[in-house]
């Protein structure tokens, strides 16, 4: 959750991008396929699986022989590369245990929840409440003015610290005024980090 050499280190030689208090098993060199990009205060359980492309299900066959460089057979790869297909995962997600994306799937919007066990096959709406196989939508987390608030304050761009103060908002279920109070106290950002 804390360490900014860590994510340095994930990004440097493994492409993948964590963002400040992103936290999960899978955080780790191998984890993730490259050019993956978790947001900040994001919350990853145990069995995450992320494809980021599929076998050629059209083509006489569907061997990695037939379309995977690494394997030595053919020169280049002739299907989309994985760092091609990069998954974006936004800010404060929480993804359930035993999750899979599919290459279908290409974002997790902001504050999305994913329940365990889902496959997503698409792209998940920022605040939305998804779950199943294949993931539907089961609700949103918030009605649409606290969304806007709390996306207006954006108070996933600064560090704990900063947010310190107003732990007591962070503590009981969001109200239109307690985002309110938030998104005024924090202020905009400027790049706060």
């Amino acid at each position: 959750m804390w360490s900014t050499t860590f994510r340095e280190l994930m990004r440097r030689y493994h492409g993948v991008e964590i963002g400040m208090h992103s936290y999960g098993p899978c955080l780790c060199p191998g984890g993730l396929p490259e050019g993956t990009c978790i947001g900040n205060y994001c919350s990853l359980a145990a069995g995450l699986a992320v494809f980021r492309r599929n076998h050629p299900t059209g083509r006489i066959a569907q061997h990695p022989f037939f379309f995977n460089s690494a394997v030595g057979l053919v020169a280049d790869d002739t299907i989309d590369a994985v760092r091609d297909r990069p998954l974006i995962v936004g800010d404060d997600v929480w993804i359930g245990a035993n999750v899979v994306v599919t290459p279908g799937c290409r974002s997790i919007g902001l504050g999305a929840v994913v329940g365990a066990g889902a496959v997503i096959t698409k792209d998940v709406s920022p605040f939305a409440i998804v779950g199943g196989i294949p993931a539907r939508r089961i609700g949103e987390r918030f009605p649409i003015e606290i969304q806007h608030v709390l996306a207006e304050s954006r108070w996933w761009e600064y560090p704990i610290d900063r947010l310190v103060p107003f732990l007591p908002l962070f503590l009981v279920d969001a109200t239109i005024e307690n985002a309110q109070r938030l998104r005024t106290h924090l202020g905009s950002p400027a790049r706060p980090q």
